[in-house]
């Protein structure tokens, strides 16, 4: 490897890895990872002590909220409510616990994608500037997206929530008098940190699973691009240097001329031996999230049908509306059928009465906060199953771009074996795994659309 293409790839592979260092530095922030071999012996023991307030506050939140739910099962209004706030905090703990156990690999993974995929752009010989520069984007933009929607709800649930005099922002059960001092500051202390430490660490482990994924997708199109060119011998330049957003020193990515020509069968073995490397990958990936990627998919799905029903409790959250619905409703079915020309009439006074007597007063702010609730399940689910799908599509054209790889103008007894073996493990996809159930893909989003609506 030259010392000039190993340090200018950086360039752009190193952008992945600051957002990497980022996400991992949130999860510091709120005591859910571990400090650096270096630091004092006193800051370690502050830190573990911090790391087990952390996880045992947002412990202590989920079993208030499920002794409340439990409480008020017959009003179903409250235990809907209760219930969207549960099915976060219950996948926020599962992936912290599970983030606690397998932080070690989870950062070798996280290393080992970054590594492969400098070395990839070392050994290649096509053009991909835009694919570097495209998949940059796709780390970041949702990255930044999803921190905003995500501290957005922070403050909607803690202090854009109306509540009644000296009630907290969140119910929940707690053993004492939360209506009087100390115990409303505690309760409050409990629900704020849980909230933020919550939404922070799901944050920072989306993020590296995300980043990850999109690593290992941007190998899968370098790949396929160097089989169907693996008979070039001509090395190129791929990273326009005129580029004024890329520092002086590290203005290429370039690989430098070899010597000597490099036949198709070394070409094609050491793909070869890449793509069983980003095979390995995704299997250390899914042994590390495909638990977590379920409870997420089922609290995705409980929170759009708990949402979809409560915002619509809320917003029209009178027993007089309901009868005056019904009734109208009778008027204006019986009016189409009777009447079709005054059916559009109809239509538009069953309309108006409805948005008179339909909404309530003072609800808006629960309205607003069940749609953020209901926009973060729908994007969280929607973007880990687009990934999915992805990995899939990608993966499935290597075997394409190995038939394309012009290898009928090579000896056959060279060629042969090579894409007998390659063949073998092209021809099945690439996928990410919820639990040993599901495929995440586009058909399965589709799928648990249709039964939550």
């Amino acid at each position: 490897m030259h010392t000039k293409s190993k340090d200018s790839s950086y360039v752009w592979i190193n952008q992945h890895y600051k957002l990497r260092i980022l996400s991992i530095n949130m999860l510091k922030w709120v005591g859910l990872w571990t400090l650096e071999s270096n630091t004092s012996s006193f800051l370690k023991c502050i830190y573990y002590i911090y790391n087990k307030i952390a996880v045992s506050a947002m412990i202590i939140f989920a079993i208030t909220l499920f002794a409340d739910i439990c409480m008020m099962l017959d009003d179903l209004s409250i235990v809907t409510d209760d219930g969207c706030i549960f099915a976060g905090i219950t996948v926020v703990l599962f992936n912290v616990i599970n983030c606690q156990f397998t932080r070690d690999r989870i950062a070798r993974l996280s290393y080992e994608t970054l590594n492969s995929c400098e070395e990839l752009c070392q050994l290649s010989e096509v053009n991909f500037t835009e694919k570097l520069k495209y998949y940059l984007w796709r780390d970041k933009i949702p990255f930044y997206s999803f921190c905003s929607l995500g501290y957005l709800l922070v403050i909607a649930l803690i202090f854009v929530t109306p509540t009644e005099d000296g009630s907290l922002p969140i119910r929940a059960r707690y053993p004492f008098d939360i209506k009087t001092s100390p115990g409303h500051e505690i309760g409050f202390a409990v629900e704020a940190c849980s909230i933020f430490f919550g939404v922070t660490a799901i944050l920072a482990i989306d993020t590296i699973i995300v980043s990850i994924c999109n690593l290992i997708l941007l190998q899968l199109e370098i790949l396929n691009m160097n089989f169907q060119n693996c008979s070039t011998t001509e090395i190129k330049c791929f990273i326009d240097k005129n580029d004024d957003n890329v520092i002086e020193k590290d203005r290429s990515i370039m690989i430098q001329k070899r010597k000597s020509r490099y036949r198709f069968e070394e070409l094609f073995k050491q793909y070869i031996q890449h793509h069983q490397r980003l095979v390995t990958m995704i299997d250390d990936l899914n042994d590390l999230f495909n638990s977590s990627m379920l409870v997420q998919m089922f609290s995705s799905t409980s929170m759009i049908c708990l949402t979809g029903f409560q915002a619509i409790v809320v917003y029209y959250k009178n027993d007089d509306c309901i009868v005056t619905i019904k009734r109208l409703f009778r008027r204006k079915f019986n009016v189409n059928r009777n009447n079709p020309v005054t059916s559009g009439h109809a239509i538009k006074t069953w309309i108006k009465n409805f948005e008179e007597t339909g909404s309530v007063s003072g609800q808006d702010s629960n309205f607003w906060k069940y749609s953020i609730y209901l926009g973060a399940a729908v994007s969280q689910l929607l973007y880990i199953c687009w990934i999915g799908n992805e990995m899939i599509t990608h993966s499935s054209s290597l075997a394409e771009a190995q038939w394309l790889s012009q290898w009928h103008d090579q000896p056959f007894d060279r060629t042969a074996n090579l894409l007998i073996f390659s063949s073998m493990f092209s021809q099945k996809p690439l996928r990410l795994k919820a639990g040993k159930f599901y495929t995440l893909s586009l058909e399965t989003f589709i799928a648990f659309l249709a039964i939550n609506f």
